[in-house]
């Protein structure tokens, strides 16, 4: 992964001098993060993140005095993990506000046959079928397939909801 960083870097002593800082806080900068993410990915993500500012920064990073570097860095990977809290916090807020305003009854999933879900699922049109398939089995955000796929994040959201009607509708159908 330092290899990222050093490449953001153009002369060899800024390389040396990076990758001394990388291994001398890369430990504490992950305990700060997780600290406050409680989590080994978002933390993990805070130091990689904080890593590649302070490499696109590293011009203003390198004139720090050194009795000055550690508390700089504490405050880089602080408010890093923060902004990814913060981030975090706004996503499940936002996305127990979408749950609400949905009105797919997912306990009615619940008590279907998995095979038979599996099936109903591998008939829905593709663009209903791959949503599912992103969201459900590889776990992905609703935002991050919007990304994926080059559509509105409402689009997205929209898609879910009527692939989770029609598969409501077909299972109903058997019943």
């Amino acid at each position: 992964m330092i290899y990222l960083y050093l490449s953001a870097l153009e002369t060899e002593d800024d390389k040396i001098q990076f990758e001394d800082i990388y291994n001398r806080y890369k430990q504490q900068m992950y305990s700060i993060a997780y600290s406050i993410l409680n989590n080994e990915a978002d933390s993990e993500d805070a130091v990689h993140q904080a890593f590649l500012s302070l490499a696109y920064n590293f011009n203003k990073v390198k004139t720090i005095p050194c009795h000055k570097l550690r508390s700089y860095i504490v405050i880089v990977i602080r408010n890093t993990s923060i902004n990814i809290y913060n981030h975090n916090k706004h996503s499940a807020e936002k996305s127990a506000e979408l749950d609400d305003n949905i009105s797919i009854d997912i306990d009615f999933f619940e008590n279907i046959d998995l095979n038979e879900l599996a099936e109903k699922i591998s008939n829905l049109p593709p663009i209903y079928k791959d949503i599912l398939y992103m969201h459900y089995y590889n776990g992905y955000t609703q935002k991050e397939i919007s990304a994926m796929l080059d559509i509105s994040y409402e689009n997205v959201r929209k898609r879910m909801e009527r692939a989770k009607k029609l598969l409501k509708t077909e299972l109903e159908k058997e019943d």
